[in-house]
């Protein structure tokens, strides 16, 4: 069989096309973990519609029982507990936490917003969290923010320093930059994630451990390195189009809330490390990063 010159260019084209399609529509029904409740039973999700419009999805549960050996009445009075993403903005990044932190407190959890008009800047992102403390009932909040939800905390406690009683940061920026990180990591970062989000999943997963140990992606250590990587495939990245999480970031990239020096500034701020863990420590040390929490909650933030 003669082929004509010039095939093979177009035939690789329509074969890309091809596997891009069939990738985002494996992406696309790709069903999340589910956050399960303190008795292992999913959490129904309840939706929450903003002032402009924009809906989010959450879970919202706490105990109705008095906390056993506290001696201080219902657990169920003691402040709610606001958990805020990072950038790829599913509230399904915290299933490991809900269902522990609800055995002692109320926790209200939210996927972040994914639409934003072209004048909002972070401060969008920290409103939504004022509506939701507002439509719950929830005067006095405690935040917990993990890597941008860290950064939309400290923001918030700027703004309504009124309505926060402790704030929990875990592996948070107060400015994006990218010297830390070098030259080489930051060219290799992008492809690393492409590697997750569109190869098949056997080979996304060889390749997110090898980036892993390179230390170009992932960057943990640990016993539970796998459960990030797990998030990657089947949670984060590939339920979360690019251009979402980048638009988050990029509200960030605007501010820098350094100079607030906030660790310094608030009374009784203390640092703690999972060992071993990087950026994802609520994941890949779960049980670890969870005492921690928890300790501190008890001690500092009472009822």
């Amino acid at each position: 069989m003669n082929l004509p010159d010039g095939w093979l260019l177009p035939a690789l084209a329509i074969l890309a096309v091809i596997y891009a399609r069939l990738i985002l529509r494996r992406n696309r029904r790709l069903v999340r973990p589910p956050i399960l409740g303190t008795d292992g039973v999913p959490l129904p999700d309840r939706v929450f519609t903003f002032s402009d419009g924009e809906t989010v999805d959450y879970v919202d549960i706490g105990p109705t029982d008095p906390a056993p050996g506290t001696g201080r009445g219902s657990a169920a009075d003691a402040h709610t507990l606001i958990l805020l993403p990072g950038a790829d903005g599913m509230k399904e990044t915290f299933r490991f936490q809900v269902p522990a932190l609800a055995r002692r407190r109320r926790v209200v959890c939210a996927s972040l917003r994914q639409g934003f008009s072209p004048t909002d800047t972070l401060d969008r992102m920290v409103d939504d969290v004022a509506e939701l403390a507002q439509k719950t009932g929830s005067d006095r909040v405690v935040l917990l923010g993990q890597s941008l939800g860290g950064a939309i905390a400290m923001r918030f406690a700027t703004r309504y320093p009124e309505k926060v009683k402790g704030l929990a940061l875990a592996n948070t920026v107060a400015h994006v930059g990218y010297e830390h990180v070098g030259l080489n990591r930051t060219l290799l970062a992008p492809l690393a994630m492409v590697s997750t989000r569109y190869l098949p999943t056997g080979l996304g997963r060889l390749l997110a451990r090898a980036w892993s140990r390179l230390e170009v992606w992932i960057y943990d250590a640990s016993p539970g390195s796998g459960r990030i990587v797990d998030y990657a495939l089947w949670t984060g990245p590939r339920t979360v189009p690019s251009s979402v999480s980048n638009a988050r970031v990029a509200h960030l990239k605007k501010m820098d809330m350094r100079p607030r020096e906030i660790a310094s500034l608030v009374p009784g701020a203390r640092y703690e490390e999972v060992a071993g863990t990087g950026h994802c420590s609520h994941l890949s040390m779960p049980g670890s990063f969870n005492a921690l929490l928890l300790g501190w909650l008890e001690r500092e933030v009472g009822e």
